[in-house]
């Protein structure tokens, strides 16, 4: 590792790094596998997100997705998909993509399909503040109380 401090590479770079390290302990006759876990340890410690850099692809080419940067919408039933995301996303994220390869097991379609039941639309009754008028004056009323009771502590 001590080569490569300071120095930058493009994303792929830790999987060849690990293949290779893996290929070199192999010739001096250790037997190591450098799974995606590895990989992903050395993206973690050494990576550096650059929000003006390009988009990070895969050795096929594919983009990869930022985990951090994943966001999930909730889209009304009645409603597609795609008009959903080019009205309430692509004006904020221009960048945005919905992820197609994510289907839900009962439809097949894009997405995972539920319901969601807000209670408080439904059951919730506004209790408006007390006046600050009636909280002063118990606080006024629990400081007396207080003091009376600091008074016998001190004259026992």
């Amino acid at each position: 590792m001590q080569k490569h401090i300071g120095s930058v590479h493009p994303f792929i770079w830790a999987d060849t790094f690990a293949a290779e390290r893996c290929n070199w302990l192999w010739r001096q006759g250790q037997v190591i596998k450098a799974g995606k876990a590895f990989v992903k340890a050395l993206i973690s410690a050494f990576g550096q997100r650059d929000p003006n850099g390009e988009p990070v692809r895969d050795a096929d080419g594919e983009i990869v997705a930022d985990p951090e940067l994943t966001d999930y919408e909730n889209v009304p039933m009645t409603e597609s998909i795609q008009d959903y995301f080019v009205r309430e996303v692509l004006p904020h994220l221009p960048d945005a993509y919905i992820d197609e390869t994510f289907r839900d097991d009962k439809d097949k379609e894009i997405g995972r399909v539920g319901y969601e039941i807000n209670f408080n639309r439904f059951f919730y009754q506004y209790v408006p503040p007390r006046k600050l008028h009636d909280i002063d004056a118990e606080l006024k009323q629990v400081e007396t109380e207080i003091t009376a009771l600091l008074a016998e502590v001190a004259t026992e």
